[in-house]
């Protein structure tokens, strides 16, 4: 009888060491599986938004025109990258709704069934936004497998849009804008050197090189923006474009505008040419107004001050472009600038005194000189178009 008990006691034993692995086994792989998990998530993310960020280039107008297949190699590329292998991955529309191969909702927001499946459907669905991905890892146990667990798997999904961008970070955060502003449309100079907008409106267009005419001081001219209204100058202007420090921004919106046109100092222009060659972002603006502005939009200008006269004024920022510098051979290889009559060899001549190459029959002394050119990349976006959709940048958003 003894001999049985010690083998019960065996038994219970070694039962009760099992429940202690099978414990301690949820304890150590449940723990590696969250972190898996969130590795999947993190890969998954990552491929719905290598995907929207073709969609974006097609937002941009980039030619040729990104098609499936560029989002099928994109999506597959990244999550290869990211050990989920080839995700499935299915087209949604700017709410992030699946669609299907017509641009129709499937009418169910959490799956991609029914939905057209990108590298499949062959060809971009008509109000394609966005791109669903759906990844998996399977990785091995190492205490649960003495309980028949072999393997665990994490499975993760994501959505991302496209569209255009509404704001950017800060520059602590590593987002630096130029305090410059540039209307949405071209303006010129009259022969007395004040700015006259383009009549009919004619937008700027990306890849054209500009001469920006800085006329004189006066509404829907070139803005030198302060960040920390209202008391500014040329020295705070300095500052800014030496080491930025514009706050996080959000479109559309009013910024107040320290000055405008040709601020004829040679410390600005110093300031600026470090930017040769460069790209850099800057806001476009739509209008202007001569009292504070309660709100964000055009309408929230107090009435009879919208489109106000002379500096330290309002202008309402409704997009955000990038603009590549001129700059001397070596610098920047762009024929544009080095064929100009004369040679463009810098991005900007704020001096006053560069007539010669900034007049090009508008009177102006003063000038920026550069292309517009595509940017994308992350943040908040839209798919309401600017007042200029060519010159805006565009961008991909996480969504779900």
């Amino acid at each position: 009888r003894s001999h049985d008990d010690r083998g019960q006691i065996l038994v219970i034993v070694a039962g009760s060491l099992l429940v202690i692995v099978a414990l301690v086994g949820l304890v150590i792989d449940g723990g590696f599986a969250w972190g898996q998990q969130r590795t999947t998530q993190n890969a998954a993310d990552a491929a719905a938004e290598a995907g929207a960020l073709q969609l974006a280039e097609n937002v941009a107008g980039v030619s040729p025109a990104r098609t499936d297949a560029n989002v099928s190699s994109a999506v597959n590329a990244s999550g290869q990258a990211n050990g989920i292998g080839n995700p499935s991955a299915c087209y949604t529309n700017a709410a992030g709704q699946p669609i299907t191969s017509a641009g129709v909702s499937t009418g169910n927001p959490s799956s991609c069934n029914g939905a057209a499946i990108v590298g499949i459907v062959g060809t971009i669905p008509p109000n394609a936004a966005g791109v669903r991905s759906v990844g998996s890892k399977t990785f091995n146990t190492f205490l649960m497998r003495a309980v028949g667990v072999g393997q665990l798997t994490t499975t993760a999904t994501a959505t991302a849009r496209a569209g255009y961008k509404v704001d950017t970070c800060s520059a602590s955060s590593g987002c630096f804008i130029l305090p410059v502003t540039v209307p949405v449309t071209t303006v010129t100079c009259d022969g007395s050197n004040n700015p006259v907008p383009a009549n009919p409106p004619t937008p700027y267009v990306t890849g054209q090189l500009y001469v920006l005419p800085l006329c004189k001081n006066g509404p829907g001219n070139v803005g030198w923006i302060d960040w920390t209204p209202t008391a500014g100058g040329s020295s705070e202007l300095v500052d800014a474009i030496t080491t930025p420090s514009n706050p996080y921004m959000k479109w559309p919106g009013w910024y107040y505008i320290t000055s405008t046109g040709n601020v004829n100092d040679s410390n600005v222009e110093d300031a600026l040419r470090a930017y040769d060659g460069k790209a850099v972002s800057f806001p476009q603006f739509d209008n202007t107004c001569d009292a504070q502005p309660t709100g964000p939009g055009v309408n929230d200008c107090p009435p009879g001050h919208l489109g106000g006269n002379g500096s330290n004024q309002w202008y309402h920022v409704a997009q955000m472009a990038t603009f590549t510098f001129c700059g001397p051979a070596g610098v920047t290889n762009d024929a544009d600038c080095q064929n100009h009559g004369p040679a463009l060899v810098h991005g900007a001549f704020t001096n006053g005194t560069d007539k010669p190459i900034c007049d090009t029959g508008n009177g102006a002394t003063s000038c920026l000189a550069g292309k517009f050119t595509i940017l994308s990349g992350s943040g908040e976006v839209s798919a309401a178009p600017p007042p200029n959709p060519g010159t805006a940048q565009v961008g991909v958003q996480l969504i779900r």
